[in-house]
């Protein structure tokens, strides 16, 4: 990375779990072009720590912040139904913006986001970490010259501790907020979705209290080219056995893709083995900082606009779900994840949009 005279200043709000992911990327001056000069969080202990570790200044309310604070870019790492304005208000302020995924769990409020960040020409990321990982090229690179029958893709294992992931209206379920990652990786290799059909099952989880998602899912995806496959989510598995990743079948090999591990790719003559090599979510963050540095939005790999993409495929399997199994072509996404339906007009008092 290119010294710079100037650091980027850079504030966050949400100092959790995920926020502290990206914390670790500029612990020790690791990007030496950046200093995290403001943190903002609703928990007091939460906000005063990641204060302390990076000598910044603490917040409570993220307005206040973004009022008081000339930063250069925004992080938001918050639960997904928290994203209510705070973009909006970093957008205005000019602040470059990296947004964890889901971006939000409202098609509306998320494209209102991404015109944003395009008519301010403002350099945007999003949290799919997974694109940075070294031998993803060389897995799209053979993808591309196969002829694709079909794939199955999974992620399968258990369930989050924290208190929001439990229920579909705060989290937007499993598929919507970590199999996500999963649907990202599949449109990066096998091109954009054009219909969904999934269904989902309860009753296997029956010991957790305000829990009400699906205990799993299969989603179907029907691309532009003709390729179809399944992706299986899962939270209620409690000892092992369970899988993530992406099992391609093609005319003259496989493909078998484990989850920020490595691939396998097995055909006739030859086998391809490639594990992770690099810190992928350091150079989602390194990445984030040159872009801003060079102005120059090309070189970022997740943009924000590919989370939008990513969140439409995921809500589409939510209303699918929701209603039997019908088949959602994504021009009719539903405009909200919980109470609008196809034609985005609200079905519920409670939908603010």
């Amino acid at each position: 990375m290119a010294k710079s005279a100037k650091k980027v200043r850079v504030g966050f709000i949400g100092c959790g779990g995920i926020a502290n992911f990206h914390f670790a990327h500029y612990d020790n001056n690791k990007i030496p072009d950046a200093q995290i000069t403001a943190v903002c969080d609703l928990l007091d202990d939460r906000v005063q720590k990641a204060a302390t570790r990076f000598g910044a200044t603490p917040y409570k309310d993220y307005k206040e912040m973004l009022s008081k604070e000339k930063l250069d870019a925004v992080y938001v790492c918050v639960e997904p139904c928290a994203h209510k304005g705070m973009e909006l208000m970093a957008i205005e302020k000019g602040c470059h913006l990296f947004v964890e995924k889901p971006v939000a769990l409202c098609m509306d409020y998320a494209r209102e986001v991404e015109k944003g960040l395009k008519a301010k020409k403002l350099i945007n990321g999003a949290g799919f970490q997974d694109r940075y990982l070294d031998f993803v090229p060389m897995m799209k690179n053979w993808v591309a010259q196969q002829k694709v029958g079909f794939f199955n893709a999974y992620w399968v294992g258990g369930m989050p501790g924290v208190w929001w992931w439990r229920r579909r209206d705060t989290s937007g379920g499993q598929a919507v907020e970590q199999t996500i990652h999963t649907f990202d990786m599949c449109r990066l290799l096998f091109g954009e979705v054009v219909a969904v059909q999934a269904f989902g099952r309860r009753g296997i989880i029956t010991d957790v209290e305000n829990y009400d998602t699906e205990d799993a899912s299969a989603v179907n995806l029907k691309f532009e080219n003709g390729i179809i496959g399944t992706v299986y989510s899962g939270c209620f598995v409690r000892g092992g056995g369970g899988k993530n990743g992406i099992d391609c079948f093609t005319m003259n090999g496989r493909m078998e893709y484990t989850e920020r591990a490595g691939v396998v790719i097995t055909e006739p003559t030859r086998t391809i083995n490639a594990k992770t090599g690099n810190d992928y979510g350091q150079e989602e963050d390194n990445v984030f900082i040159e872009a801003i540095l060079s102005n120059d939005q090309s070189i970022i790999l997740s943009p924000y606009s590919e989370a939008v993409k990513n969140l439409e495929v995921t809500l589409a399997a939510n209303e699918s779900m929701d209603n039997g199994g019908k088949v959602v072509v994504l021009k009719d996404t539903p405009a909200c994840g919980c109470c609008c339906d196809s034609k985005k007009k609200a079905t519920s008092k409670k939908c603010k949009k």
